[in-house]
């Protein structure tokens, strides 16, 4: 019995003194799922993870300023690949592959867009500072859409985007696929057909790349646990 005790007790410290710590930066589309990996990723290994989110454009510009971000979970491919070209960070990758569709209150076909929005309040992010914004302009563009026809509500991030549709202040919103399960929407148009998927890359920061606990993470997400995560959050996965 002792001797259990004590290889109980050796193995919980041996634990300890392996365990770290990390920092990481997820665009707010993907924060319910960067939650969810964290959490694994903690079980898992004893790692402890600080998890915060914003707009891509608004962590990118805190990085460049110096945050302290070990990992940088991007909503699209450019800024992650700025950060390894200005030498902030030793590696990129993508992650996921996000879906844009349109939520709304009453229906909305592709062939009718114009006339079903005609006069309502449509909430998108910012696409100055959110690829989910960009992709939303992308998506007004092909399904024909005069936005002097319409209220359209700049906001943040997909997230705040979410949550004016949510509490009722927009009819219609352009949000991430793996949003619409905690959404109350009562239609949903997907895009897939009129834009491409939105490339989302990760980017391993130049302390990150000193943080064993920062590079099991980054190996980690290669995974099988990992990838599942991504995939049943309605996301899909970069080939490779």
């Amino acid at each position: 019995m002792k001797r259990w005790v004590a290889l109980l007790f050796t193995s919980l410290t041996t634990l300890g003194a392996e365990a770290g710590e990390m920092t990481l930066a997820a665009a707010s589309n993907f924060l319910t799922t960067a939650e969810a990996l964290v959490a694994e990723f903690e079980a898992d290994t004893g790692h402890e993870v600080t998890l915060t989110h914003g707009s891509t454009g608004q962590l990118y510009a805190q990085i460049v300023l110096g945050a302290p971000f070990d990992v940088f979970f991007a909503a699209d491919s450019e800024r992650p690949q700025l950060l390894v070209e200005d030498n902030r960070a030793a590696a990129a990758k993508p992650y996921a592959l996000g879906r844009l569709v349109l939520v709304s209150t009453a229906p909305v076909t592709v062939d009718d867009a114009q006339a079903a929005l005609e006069g309502r309040t449509v909430a998108l992010a910012d696409p100055t500072v959110a690829p989910y914004g960009k992709a939303a302009t992308r998506a007004m563009e092909a399904l024909d859409l005069d936005t002097a026809g319409f209220r359209p509500v700049l906001v943040a991030n997909v997230g705040q985007v979410a949550s004016v549709f949510a509490t009722g202040n927009a009819e219609a919103a352009f949000v991430a696929a793996s949003q619409v399960p905690r959404l109350e929407a009562a239609h949903v148009l997907p895009l897939a057909d009129l834009i491409p998927d939105v490339v989302q890359e990760a980017a391993l920061l130049n302390a990150g790349a000193e943080n064993p606990a920062a590079t099991a993470f980054w190996e980690w997400l290669d995974g099988p646990t990992a990838r599942a995560i991504v995939v049943t959050a309605g996301y899909g996965l970069p080939e490779g």
